[in-house]
């Protein structure tokens, strides 16, 4: 026969092939492309490994959503998800994970099946192809009150964070800014204005511990606080850590610089606050001056009274300790709550001591857009003299922006990074 007649067989044969490779494919169950967990009830679930960590096992279902269950209740599991896992020796091995009748064991991809003790392993994580560089993720979100017309107001609320994610560890950055007035032109009457940033950088030193470093400033004049610089460092613990849920323990020292504003000197009793003398050049305590458009003698005053004993000096230098903890819960695939406290006693002076409380609410609305509700507290046991109270809280909600990729940017360490959702198929 001749070539150009064997050439139509040719095709038609490799037709055919395709035909029943395609059909062989099609004919596979669901299910057996997918990872299979059963549980020590009986019960069974079908999906994907989304997330793995020393504590827990996160599947994605198509019917029941995303399931996670404690590896105590795990008594087969059958997945090619490649997970990394530390060995005791600190050998680093990675490979699909199995459980059979409770007993764990990896397969690397040369096919030799490596049996494990999960209380034995210092690390346990998913395998992802940015696992090992840094990656960025952060948001930026804004609040916007305005009024025109019988009444001239507004106000505007930002925060925003940033933060690059390593193996081991974490940068983060933040901001915020607060700002409120009503009136316009001359007769403008600032009501609220603050500012604050830093940044963070934590590494992991052991299995539970880690170690940090930090700085912030902060500005708020209406309490009569020009500047705020704060430099310091400490270690913590992860007291819990799992691919959903990081609850942090930490303690250290920092140093403090307030720079406060001059202001009328106040003296306060319980039935009354009289002026008495003025430090510095005379000025007009912020938020007590001007006068809106159609509120002729009526003034904006500060939402409590002074206390007794106050700073008379316009500079306040000193070493602090620190303590605190921090928490980081994803309530859902696209809902996220973080919440921290801090404690800063002056070293010299434990009676001299401020306090910072944050917690935050944010909601993935797609890819891109999220809405954000923050509540921040800030207390001054001994704040300046000249009318300024002890305690500051700002409340903020609006819309962001989200970037970068990864997780929502909080840090869980080098064994319970949140990896980012996985979509279900």
């Amino acid at each position: 026969m001749r070539a150009r007649d064997k050439e139509p067989m040719r095709k038609s044969s490799r037709s055919w092939t395709l035909a029943i490779v395609s059909a062989a494919v099609v004919s596979v169950p669901a299910e057996a492309l997918a990872d299979h967990v059963v549980l020590t009830n009986g019960d069974s679930l079908t999906g994907i490994v989304a997330a793995a960590s020393m504590s827990e096992l996160v599947v994605d279902t198509e019917l029941a959503g995303r399931v996670t269950v404690k590896w105590s209740a795990v008594s087969q599991l059958t997945s090619t998800t490649s997970v990394r896992a530390t060995l005791p020796t600190g050998q680093i091995v990675e490979g699909a994970l199995i459980v059979s009748n409770g007993h764990f064991a990896i397969q690397p991809g040369n096919g030799a099946t490596l049996p494990s003790d999960l209380a034995t392993l210092r690390a346990l994580e998913m395998v992802r192809a940015t696992t090992n560089a840094p990656s960025w993720r952060g948001s930026l979100n804004s609040g916007w009150d305005i009024s025109r017309g019988n009444s001239e107001t507004w106000t505007i609320s930002t925060n925003g964070t940033a933060t690059r994610l390593g193996p081991v560890d974490r940068l983060g950055a933040y901001g915020a800014y607060l700002f409120s007035a009503i009136g316009s032109g001359a007769d403008a009457v600032t009501t609220a204005r603050a500012f604050r940033s830093g940044l963070r950088y934590d590494h992991d030193l052991t299995r539970p511990l880690f170690g940090f470093v930090f700085g912030d400033v902060e500005s708020d004049p209406l309490q009569l606080l020009d500047l705020r610089t704060v430099g310091g460092g400490g270690a913590g613990v992860h007291v819990v850590k799992t691919a959903a849920t990081q609850l942090n323990l930490f303690g250290g020292a920092s140093y403090a610089r307030d720079a406060y504003a001059p202001g009328t000197t106040t003296s306060t009793t319980t039935t009354s606050t009289t002026a008495t003398k003025t430090v510095g050049p005379p000025v007009t305590p912020p938020g007590q001056g001007g006068t809106p458009p159609g509120l002729s003698g009526i003034k904006p005053n500060r939402g409590g009274t002074p206390p007794p004993v106050v700073n008379t000096t316009l500079l306040r230098q000193v070493g602090e300790f620190l303590a605190g903890q921090d928490l980081d819960h994803q309530l859902s695939d696209s809902v996220n709550v973080t919440e921290s406290f801090t404690v800063f006693p002056a070293i010299d002076n434990l009676q001299d001591y401020r306090l910072a409380f944050d917690v935050s609410l944010a909601v993935q609305l797609n890819g891109w857009l999220q809405w954000n509700v923050t509540v921040a507290d800030r207390y001054l046991n001994i704040p300046p003299s000249g009318g300024a109270i002890q305690n500051d809280i700002f409340l903020s909600t609006g819309l962001g922006i989200t970037f970068g990729r990864g997780d929502s940017g909080a840090y869980t360490g080098a064994t319970g990074r949140r990896p980012p959702p996985t979509k279900k198929p």
